[in-house]
């Protein structure tokens, strides 16, 4: 434990400079925690454990007093307080292999609970006292009768709560793994994904309460989640459905959102549901969400499932497909009741869903994630012009032009280029600049109209588009 904590203490401070100028001197800096070394102390300490899942209690804390004839009491080191310094210590994933080395020591606690009646009342014939009853724990090497000792049963309690953590980490490890999830928490929060992500408008941008779905996740998600997940803020959101057309970048907001919350990433398709056949889905779709309720701070995606939630009321809907939508309902609450993790469900066809899903209750949010917004839009073009080779009063003349000719024709065609169309269009006009072309509404027209002729909002998809922009 020394070495332990005098290594994590030390680890990365300057080392010394024994030759001036020449930087810290070689094994004077304080290495990384070599693991082998840890490996090994690990397996002489729980070899030493005892079958009744303790260690011997040794030699008293204070024996060199004794010898001075100083009586300072009969402390020894509680094996369950040594248990839990090495738990703190150290990784939990150092000890997955030593699981049933804990549950050894787990099971004494269990078994070796002491009571001790606070009496209220003593009858005197029976000498039978009555009273609350105090339950606690003491150290195995006081005297068998001895009640609950508070020093005792603060570091028992204290060894439990590690050995939960332990567990929980090893769990949530092993669930990422399964199903291919990102390890973003290692690296902490990081928000320049979040703050490269273009921002898209939710309702009408004419009118003075449109916000932008930056703003409701920032607001909802990211600040009052910013401490833990297990003391949110008031508003907290632990679920939304994200809805809207193809090509939106439904998955990159999300990956980005766990970037900036410093949170891991796993996404949930069709293919995890089916993982065991179609005759067993119900089955599996118990699993998997049993599996995701032991994560911990993660940003969950289920991504286009709607075959699982169909709404139960479809004409010609199957036994089959009903009893599936059910089974999803009990699952998607059960995670939203856990409140250990934040999930989204991404889909291009919100109205295929069964009405319960949409209900308040298992989503706190429904977002409508469109196209890039006009001040989006603008952002795209800067970062186009940002490499032509342009004068800065150029490149600023351009950007105006760009933006007074969108704003003039966004309610039109501009508004539904996704993200990619974007891109290309803001390129096709960086070229003009480049060219040293005049950048006026007729060039910046003609350009818009080619691209609107193929771009994947159009026809039906745009009414949809239209009538779902006041849904979030």
């Amino acid at each position: 434990m020394t070495y332990i904590t005098a290594t994590q203490c030390l680890s990365g401070t300057a080392g010394r400079e024994l030759i001036p100028g020449q930087g810290p001197a070689q094994g004077t800096k304080i290495a990384q925690l070599n693991k082998k070394l840890v490996r090994q102390a690990l397996d002489a300490f729980f070899e030493e454990q005892m079958p009744d899942g303790l260690w011997d209690k040794g030699q008293p804390i204070f024996l060199s007093f004794a010898t001075k004839g100083r009586n300072v009491g009969n402390a020894f080191v509680f094996a369950v307080d040594a248990l839990g310094s090495v738990l703190e210590a150290l990784p939990a994933e150092d000890f997955r292999d030593y699981l049933p080395k804990l549950q050894a020591t787990l099971d004494w606690i269990e078994g070796h609970q002491a009571v001790e009646v606070i009496p209220d009342y003593c009858d005197v014939e029976s000498g039978q006292c009555y009273g609350k009853p105090l339950r606690g724990w003491a150290s195995p090497h006081l005297a068998l009768d001895t009640g609950p000792q508070a020093w005792s049963t603060a570091q028992t309690l204290t060894c439990v709560s590690l050995m939960r953590k332990v567990l929980r980490k090893l769990m949530h490890e092993d669930v990422l793994t399964e199903f291919g999830g990102l390890r973003i928490s290692s690296n902490g929060p990081r928000p320049e994904a979040w703050n490269r992500l273009l921002d898209t408008d939710l309702g009408d941008p004419s009118k003075a309460d449109c916000t932008t779905l930056k703003e409701v996740l920032q607001k909802r998600v990211v600040t009052p989640f910013g401490t833990s997940i297990m003391n949110p803020s008031f508003g907290a959101a632990y679920s939304a459905i994200l809805f809207g057309p193809p090509g939106t970048a439904k998955t990159t907001i999300c990956e980005a959102l766990s970037q900036r919350m410093g949170w891991d990433f796993l996404v949930i398709d069709t293919a995890a549901f089916l993982a065991d056949g179609l005759t067993n889905v119900a089955a599996r779709i118990r699993y998997v969400f049993e599996r995701l309720q032991a994560l911990e701070e993660t940003v969950i995606l289920f991504d286009e499932i709607e075959e699982f939630c169909l709404d139960r009321e479809t004409p010609g809907l199957g036994m089959e497909s009903r009893m599936l939508t059910t089974a999803m309902l009990t699952a998607i609450n059960d995670l939203r009741r856990a409140k250990r993790s934040v999930f989204f469900l991404a889909t291009n066809r919100l109205r295929a869903f069964d009405s319960a899903i949409t209900r308040p209750g298992r989503f706190d949010m429904q977002l409508f994630v469109g196209t890039p917004n006009l001040e989006a839009r603008v952002i795209q073009f800067r970062q186009k012009l940002s490499v032509v080779g342009a004068s800065e009063e150029q490149k600023n003349h351009a950007i105006d032009n760009f933006h007074s000719f969108l704003t003039t024709v966004w309610p039109q065609d501009a508004m539904f280029m996704n993200y990619l169309e974007g891109m290309q269009f803001a390129s096709a006009c960086a070229n003009l600049v480049e060219a040293g072309q005049e950048l006026n509404d007729e060039e910046m027209q003609a350009i818009l109209d080619a691209q609107a002729a193929v771009m994947t909002v159009r026809g039906p998809v745009r009414d949809e588009y239209t009538a779902s922009m006041e849904l979030s």
